[in-house]
């Protein structure tokens, strides 16, 4: 029997509304791109809007803009995607309207950003083939003939050189240790998909982020913080009942994300952001029982 989370419409607008509280209080904000599937799953716009908090860009002062923009490169294909929020308001998304409009170039290459919140104008995003080692990416607020630029340079592709994938890794072994091919600036997090079976042959699947240490230029991640992470997510996949069989062995896909921020113009709302990520993969075989 396998447990896995399936968030329906109701469920998912509840889910909104819970994110949008907690924005509030100082937690993380709705994405765009999140109140699109809810909405292609029943809501009208208005809803939608009730959640997002949604702004014409033309109301708005450039000052009061905030830009989030990602990007990633992987097997040749650059990604970008785009959304509009208001200074440091989590809650708000700005839609833009009129003249405003979202642009983006790939080494000076034009790169078209099409809306993918289900015409919502939350969240837009768009790819190109490219595999230069380090493209640089502008994506631009532009309001009539000035465009206001936010630019990152990609970190050159790193690789795992160790452990070898999979990795078979018992309880017991401590600490998982991870070596890439060169050092990597700016921010790294490790997170990873789970698929567990317990003691009584049910299953579940889950994800989640994992802290780790760094030594000597490698990165070790703690079996005992592994462990306890896997069982929170047992315990959350099961309604959290206090009485939940134990973990006993996993197929975790682990994803080391090495993230770098870019230069955004000084017009736009000092909360704006540029990211660049580049992300490796490697595949462990947990056994909670050795």
């Amino acid at each position: 029997m396998q447990t896995e989370i399936r968030i329906s419409a109701p469920c998912r607008i509840a889910g909104l509304m819970s994110a949008l509280i907690l924005s509030a209080c100082g937690g993380g904000g709705v994405d765009g791109q999140e109140i699109g599937k809810a909405y292609a799953d029943g809501l009208t716009e208005g809803v939608a809007c009730a959640f997002a908090n949604c702004k014409e860009s033309p109301d708005l002062a450039l000052s009061d803009i905030s830009a989030k923009f990602y990007v990633t490169q992987k097997d040749g294909l650059v990604q970008v995607s785009a959304s509009l929020g208001q200074s440091a308001n989590l809650v708000t998304t700005v839609r833009p309207a009129g003249a405003d409009k979202i642009t983006a170039t790939v080494n000076g290459q034009n790169l078209n950003l099409a809306d993918d919140s289900k015409g919502l104008r939350l969240h837009y995003s768009g790819q190109m083939n490219e595999n230069s080692a380090q493209p640089v990416v502008t994506v631009s607020f532009q309001r009539g003939n000035d465009s206001y630029p936010a630019t990152v340079t990609l970190q050159p592709e790193f690789s795992l050189t160790s452990p070898a994938s999979p990795l078979n890794l018992p309880r017991g072994a401590g600490v998982m240790t991870v070596q890439f091919n060169r050092s990597l600036s700016g921010t790294v997090s490790a997170a990873f998909n789970a698929s567990c079976q317990r003691t009584d042959n049910t299953s579940f699947t889950a994800s989640s982020s994992i802290p780790y240490s760094v030594v000597s230029d490698t990165y070790q991640v703690s079996t005992a913080e592994l462990d306890k992470a896997l069982t929170i997510l047992s315990r959350a996949a099961n309604n959290q009942k206090p009485d939940t069989p134990l973990v006993t062995t996993c197929i975790l896909d682990f994803s080391w994300n090495n993230e770098v921020t870019g230069i955004v113009s000084n017009a736009l709302n000092r909360y704006s952001n540029i990211y660049g990520t580049r992300s490796v993969t490697h595949r462990v075989n947990y056994d909670a029982t050795k």
